[in-house]
């Protein structure tokens, strides 16, 4: 069974919102509940077409795509001879996520 199969089986009232394939991966994030925006969840699906394959949950799409954006980084590397990992888990990636947008942002009184 395919990978995307397997997400439309596991979350069949799903949304899905990123499908992306690299050399190194294939990369999903769906949404879990999209007609709720109370119990939404955004799930980071990635395999690396051998056999493992892994699951984050996070509560903003922001925080999913940033993490996505950190495994591309990384699948970049790879390429190149560098071999890298994720430096936090998720729970402490999110913290660093928001760290950065809090420091990079501002909020523009109206």
């Amino acid at each position: 069974m395919s990978l995307q199969n397997a997400i439309q089986e596991k979350y069949s009232n799903s949304n899905l919102l990123v499908d992306l394939h690299t050399d190194q991966s294939e990369i999903y994030v769906i949404e879990t509940m999209p007609e709720s925006i109370m119990f939404n969840k955004y799930i980071l699906i990635w395999g690396d077409y051998v056999a493992n394959v892994w699951e984050e949950e996070f509560d903003l799409l922001s925080s999913a795509i940033a993490r996505m954006a950190t495994l591309l980084h990384i699948n970049e590397r790879e390429p190149e001879g560098e071999v890298i990992g994720f430096g936090q888990e998720p729970n402490e990636f999110v913290s660093v996520w928001e760290s950065f947008i809090k420091s990079s942002t501002d909020l523009i009184d109206s």
